[in-house]
């Protein structure tokens, strides 16, 4: 566990050391994203907004709050790489220094590809997939009990927009947790040790980023547990072939 604690920390002094440099990224994507968050909230409206359903802006700011919101979103997402980058640096560069490993440039570009994928196919999977069905769920749910549904704006958008980049997160899970057990910060047997935690960690998810309802808490938790087993058995897999092969050397 000490050992685990000094490898992150190391990550984390070198994260400081760059964070002029991210927040300069992340300024400047948010301001190129301001440029586009008009056609893209015209975008999610058509694509998502279920038939009969209304949207209305209640405050004189809210649709300026919005698009200042999607702006940092995008932002958000746009600076990952930059901070991904340092991150794997800075682990590339202590285990330099404690065991000479040999980078295959080959493999860090499939890596980055599959970061990139991966993140595209979780936000396809929210997008197209889940928030239609759950938003035409919703309004169906109202609509059975007399109600009408009028939408704000600012609480519409910002919850699909919310969706769509927690489920693209969530798609990196393989990836994250193959590269936190090969690099030796996590053991598999950690993730399984702390598996009711992720549990409990995905349902807050799915409360936060949902009406408070426990149905609809449910059908955004579920599907995260589910992708965290299967991340976890493909980590078991990967995990258990390099031992294979290092016994074998």
């Amino acid at each position: 566990m000490s050992s685990s604690m000094e490898d992150l920390s190391t990550i984390v002094i070198e994260i400081k050391k760059k964070i002029v440099y991210i927040g300069l990224a992340f300024l400047l994507s948010v301001t190129v994203s301001l440029q586009f968050t008009g056609p893209l909230i015209e975008r999610m409206k058509s694509d998502l907004l279920p038939e009969g359903a209304k949207i209305v802006y209640i405050s004189p700011l809210e649709v300026m709050m919005l698009k200042l919101k999607i702006a940092l979103i995008l932002g958000f997402f746009i600076t990952i790489p930059f901070v991904a980058f340092f991150i794997i640096r800075a682990v590339l560069k202590k285990f330099r220094i404690e065991k000479p490993i040999q980078i295959n440039r080959f493999w860090v570009v499939v890596t980055s590809f599959a970061i990139i994928f991966m993140f595209l196919l979780g936000a396809s999977y929210a997008y197209f997939i889940m928030l239609p069905l759950f938003l035409k769920y919703l309004y169906l749910n109202a609509a059975s009990s007399g109600i009408v549904a009028t939408y704000s704006i600012f609480k519409f958008i910002s919850f699909a927009a919310a969706a769509t980049v927690i489920f693209g997160l969530v798609f990196e899970l393989p990836i994250v947790m193959l590269f936190l057990t090969k690099s030796g910060i996590v053991q598999y047997k950690t993730f399984v040790e702390y598996r009711k935690h992720m549990y409990v960690l995905f349902l807050v998810v799915g409360a936060f980023i949902t009406p408070p309802d426990v149905i609809s808490q449910v059908m955004v938790g579920v599907p995260l547990i589910i992708f965290f087993e299967i991340s976890l058995f493909i980590v078991r897999i990967m995990d258990g072939n390099s031992k294979q092969k290092e016994a074998k050397n």
